[in-house]
């Protein structure tokens, strides 16, 4: 699995750097966001060898739907949101993400 997210805050100020000297309208919150929802949909695509379950944004936590749009599960953070997550241990989140798409492709 291959794609290309901030791993550390370092990335992400880098990131929101870059995409404001565009003219983009960018927090690192957004960034961070974005690469929770983008890592699980690739844990996801790689645990099941291809895209049947989709992720969105359900509030604070992460909704996976089947492709019938059936819920499959609510991913929540491990702490007070993915952000602070984030913030405080990057790889410990990735690994939490990941072991959540596991978990979700052996359901079925």
């Amino acid at each position: 699995m291959e794609i290309e997210v901030p791993e550390s805050m370092a990335e992400v100020e880098k990131e929101v750097a870059n995409r404001q000297a565009k003219g983009e309208t960018v927090t690192a919150d957004d960034v961070i966001k974005q690469a929770v929802k983008d890592s699980l949909q690739a844990y996801l695509d790689f645990s099941e060898e291809g895209h049947y379950d989709s992720v969105r944004w359900d509030g604070d936590a992460l909704a996976v739907t089947d492709v019938m749009k059936k819920p499959l599960k609510t991913v929540t953070s491990q702490g007070e949101s993915f952000v602070a997550d984030f913030q405080a241990n990057p790889g410990a989140l990735f690994f939490y993400l990941q072991d959540e798409a596991m978990k979700i492709s052996g359901v079925r």
